[in-house]
């Protein structure tokens, strides 16, 4: 086949390959709502239909916290018995007493504190009894031994030694109930002391309340049961006769 004859016959072929384009684009593919048409659902396959729900959960977690136990305050009130204590000062060289209160059942050093410490500020009285000079004091069957320190003992001067030791003797006998006596050491020896009437007492002798009632600014109260208020009747009086030598006054 000759070059001319294969080019006539390409030539041959350019109208029918343009009539086929023509005929494609005559026929196009559809375009707009029209060219649809509605599938019956029990024609769509794979679940084509079905709806896409999105589920949003919440979740809330509860915390429970325990409840806290609430405190309340309660004020409480503590009573404290006393009990009286009469301490004896000086008003001019008298011994006169101040009674002051301490929780009951109070001990001979206690009251030895309170000796010391002097006479309140609003009473005008003195002391002789300076801090340290009692060491201490133990009680046995009644009586109570008071120990003496040596270098405050001699601070006193030998003319008021008197009242110095009637300020112990009758503050502790009248403020504590099981002494009835008051015995002296000097670190720890027996000393003799000056009694109320100015005479030395026998070594370690025991001394009363009595040994130095001289000395009181103003004489001490009888109790009712003091023997010295009481009388007895004799039984001659009961009896309706008389002693002899004595005549019943009609």
């Amino acid at each position: 086949m000759s070059r001319h004859d294969g080019r006539h016959a390409l030539y041959a072929l350019v109208p029918a390959l343009l009539a086929t384009i023509a005929l494609v684009a005559g026929c196009g593919v559809p375009t707009g709502a029209d060219t649809f048409s509605e599938i019956p659902p029990d024609e769509i396959q794979f679940g084509l239909d079905a709806t896409s729900t999105t589920t949003s959960t919440t979740s809330t977690t509860t915390t429970t916290v325990p409840e806290q136990p609430q405190t309340t305050l309660l004020e409480t009130t503590t009573t404290i018995r006393l009990e009286p204590a009469e301490i004896y000062f000086l008003s001019r060289g008298r011994l006169q007493p101040v009674t002051i209160e301490l929780p009951a059942g109070f001990s001979s050093d206690q009251v030895a504190d309170k000796l010391e410490e002097g006479p309140p500020p609003d009473v005008a009285l003195d002391t002789l009894i300076e801090d340290g000079l009692i060491v201490s004091s133990f009680e046995s069957e009644g009586v109570l031994t008071v120990d003496l320190d040596g270098e405050t003992f001699d601070r006193i001067p030998s003319t008021q030694q008197t009242e110095a030791i009637g300020q112990i003797v009758l503050t502790m006998i009248a403020s504590l109930r099981l002494v009835g006596q008051v015995t002296f050491t000097l670190e720890g020896d027996p000393i003799p002391v000056k009694k109320g009437n100015g005479l030395s007492s026998e070594v370690g002798e025991p001394l009363s309340f009595d040994d130095y009632a001289i000395l009181l600014a103003a004489p001490r109260p009888q109790s009712v049961e003091d023997p010295a208020d009481s009388t007895v009747p004799d039984s001659a009086s009961e009896s309706g006769t008389t002693s002899p030598g004595t005549t019943t006054a009609p």
